[in-house]
C-alpha cells in the first residue's frame, strides 16, 4: 500500500507538470494562430515579417502574464496550472508574481504598439512613442516592485536572468551587428533588435529558474 501510495505521489507531480504544459501549449498555439490570422487578413493593413513577429512576442507576453496573474488571484486554480507545490506557495508569493505579471502584460502591449506605429504602421509614429514609452516605463515600475518583494531564492534568480541576458544579449545582438558591419549577414530591422531583446530576455529567465531547479515538476 505504501509503495502505491509513494508511485502515485512521484507521478503525481509530473502529470500536473504535463498536464499544465498541454494548457500552456492549446492556450498559446490559439493565441498566435488568431493573432496571425488576424494580421495576415490585413483589417488594420498590410504588415511586414518584423513586424507581425514583433506583435506575436508581444502577444505571447501579454498571455503569458495573464496566465499566471490568473493562478496568482485564484490559488487554487494555480496550483493545478503553475509549477508550485500547493496553493499557500501562490498565496505568499502572490504580490511577487501579480507585479511580475503586470510587468510581463504592460512590457507585451508596449512592443504591439511599438511594432504598429511608424511610417507604415497604423498608429502615428509620436502616438505610438508615447504610449509604448509610458506602457514600457510602467511595466519597469512593477518588474522593479516585483523585485522588491521577491524573497533570496527568487532575487537570486532574478539577478541570475539579468546576467544572462546580457551576454545572450551581447552575443546574439552584437555578433549579428559584427557580421552586418563585415558584410557578412543582412541588415538588422529596429524593430527586430526590440524583439530580440523581448526573446532574449524570456530565455535568460527560463535558463536562470532551470539552473536553480524551479522547473522541476512539484
Amino acid at each position: 500500500m505504501m509503495t502505491e501510495t509513494n508511485q502515485a505521489n512521484t507521478k503525481s507531480p509530473t502529470r500536473k507538470a504535463l498536464i499544465a504544459m498541454a494548457i500552456g501549449a492549446v492556450v498559446g498555439f490559439v493565441t498566435m494562430f488568431a493573432v496571425s490570422s488576424f494580421l495576415s487578413e490585413g483589417w488594420i493593413g498590410e504588415f511586414d515579417k518584423s513586424t507581425k513577429a514583433a506583435v506575436l512576442v508581444g502577444a505571447f507576453y501579454v498571455v503569458m502574464g495573464l496566465g499566471v496573474a490568473l493562478g496568482a488571484l485564484k490559488p487554487k486554480v494555480g496550483a493545478r496550472i503553475l509549477n508550485v507545490e500547493d496553493e499557500e506557495e501562490l498565496m505568499e508569493q502572490r504580490g511577487m508574481l501579480l507585479h511580475s505579471c503586470y510587468a510581463a502584460s504592460l512590457w507585451g502591449v508596449g512592443l504591439v504598439v511599438a511594432a504598429l506605429g511608424g511610417e507604415n504602421g497604423v498608429i502615428p509614429a509620436a502616438t505610438a512613442l508615447i504610449i509604448a514609452g509610458i506602457l514600457i516605463a510602467l511595466g519597469s515600475y512593477f518588474a522593479w516592485q516585483s523585485y522588491r518583494a521577491s524573497d533570496e531564492l527568487m532575487a537570486a534568480v532574478n539577478s541570475d536572468a539579468m546576467t544572462i541576458g546580457y551576454c545572450l544579449t551581447f552575443a546574439v545582438v552584437g555578433g549579428w551587428a559584427l557580421l552586418e558591419h563585415l558584410g557578412l549577414a543582412a541588415g538588422q530591422d529596429p524593430i527586430d533588435v526590440i524583439t530580440m531583446f523581448y526573446i532574449l530576455s524570456m530565455v535568460a529567465t527560463f535558463v536562470a529558474t532551470g539552473r536553480r531547479g524551479l522547473l522541476k515538476p512539484r
